[in-house]
């Protein structure tokens, strides 16, 4: 029978935990797995969020269920914003993900 170790254990007591813990997840896979056609495109090095950011808000928004691009922006402005400090416009965010549904 398998057993679970405490080590393997993640408590997840709040979103914004869940947030962080896809975010560091899909952070070490983007880096190791992205083409660098993706991660080198034209104009990356300017944007003011990275492709791992954009691609955990989209998850998360998804997981949420709030489908609305929209709603789900707004919603992570007003009550995460501290997480994502360098927060871009809506419609570079909306863009952004649209670029990376192949990578997601």
């Amino acid at each position: 029978m398998l057993k679970f170790q405490d080590d393997y254990t993640t408590i997840i007591a709040t979103f914004e935990d869940f947030i962080l813990l896809v975010y560091t997840m899909i952070d070490d896979l983007y880096h190791q797995f992205v083409s660098s056609s993706v991660s080198q495109r034209r104009n990356v090095d300017t944007a003011k969020m990275s492709d791992s950011e954009i691609i955990t808000l989209s998850i998360c928004g998804e997981l949420a269920g709030i489908d609305s691009e929209n709603a789900w922006y707004s919603f992570v402005k007003r009550n995460y914003r501290h997480l994502f400090p360098r927060l871009c416009s809506r419609t570079r965010f909306n863009r952004t993900r649209r670029a990376l549904l192949q990578v997601i």
